[in-house]
C-alpha cells in the first residue's frame, strides 16, 4: 500500500490518496476538503492514478469541502455516512459562530458543488484493490466514521477527526457530544490493532499503542 497525504484548507486538513500497490493505477481518496481539488488533480496526474471512489471521515467542510468538483470531474461517487450527509450543502450548520465566520473570511463567496452521486458507509467497500470498512465513531460528528483500509499485505486507519497525535477533536460544534466521544474512545481499543497506524485528518500519524500510552483523553480517568 502506498498512500500520498496532501494537506489542504485554511484548517491545514490531511488528504489521502491511497493505492494498493507501487504498480497500481487505481486509487482511492480519503477527505477531499475545501482548496483540495487543484492539489489533488495534480498529484493523480503526475502519478497516473485514477481515482475510483472517494471516501470522507466526516461531513465537516475542511474534509469533504471539494468532494462535489472531484467526483464530477472523475465520474465517481462519495461515501460519507449519511448522519452528515446534510453537511455538503450546508456546511455551516457543523462549525460554531467562530468558524463560520473565519470560513466567510477565508473563502469569501464560497459555495460547495453539489455531489451527485453519495452512498452511505454502511459496510466494506472494495475498491482500487483495496477494502475500505467503515467503523462508526460519532463525537465530533454524528457520522464521524474510522476508515479501516486493508490491501493484500497492509492495513492503515484513517481516523479523521475522532483521534489525534496526542488528543482527540472537538466536540462542542453542531453534531458534537461527548458523551458520544467517550463512548467511542472507549470502543477504539476493542476495535483497532494496537500497532496499526494511525492517519488522522490533522497533524502526523501515529499509533493506537502509542495514544494508549500517551494521549490523556484515553486514559481511564478522563473514559
Amino acid at each position: 500500500m502506498l498512500i500520498r497525504t496532501i494537506t489542504a484548507s485554511p484548517w491545514q486538513s490531511n488528504c489521502y490518496l491511497i493505492v494498493s500497490d507501487e504498480d497500481a493505477t487505481q486509487c482511492i481518496v480519503v477527505d477531499p476538503g475545501i482548496t483540495a481539488a487543484p492539489l489533488v488533480t495534480a498529484e493523480l496526474e503526475a502519478r497516473g492514478w485514477a481515482p475510483v471512489a472517494f471516501f470522507g471521515t466526516h461531513g465537516h467542510i475542511d474534509h469533504v469541502g471539494d468532494a462535489g468538483i472531484l467526483a464530477e470531474r472523475y465520474g465517481v461517487p462519495l461515501y460519507l455516512a449519511a448522519p452528515d450527509q446534510h453537511l455538503l450543502t450546508d456546511p455551516a450548520a457543523g462549525l460554531d459562530p467562530g468558524n463560520a465566520g473565519a470560513l466567510r473570511s477565508l473563502l469569501p463567496g464560497v459555495q460547495l458543488q453539489a455531489v451527485e452521486d453519495v452512498r452511505d458507509l454502511t459496510g466494506p467497500v472494495a475498491a482500487a484493490g483495496l477494502t475500505v470498512t467503515p467503523v462508526p465513531a460519532p463525537g465530533h460528528t454524528e457520522g464521524s466514521t474510522l476508515l479501516r483500509v486493508t490491501s493484500a499485505d497492509a492495513e492503515v486507519v484513517f481516523t479523521g477527526d475522532v483521534l489525534f497525535a496526542g488528543t482527540i477533536g472537538r466536540t462542542d460544534m453542531p453534531g458534537g457530544s461527548m458523551n458520544a466521544m467517550r463512548s467511542t474512545l472507549r470502543m477504539i481499543p476493542q476495535a483497532i490493532d494496537p500497532e496499526v497506524a494511525l492517519l488522522p485528518g490533522h497533524g502526523g500519524h501515529t499509533t493506537l499503542a502509542v495514544e494508549l500510552t500517551s494521549n490523556p483523553y484515553l486514559q481511564a480517568d478522563r473514559l
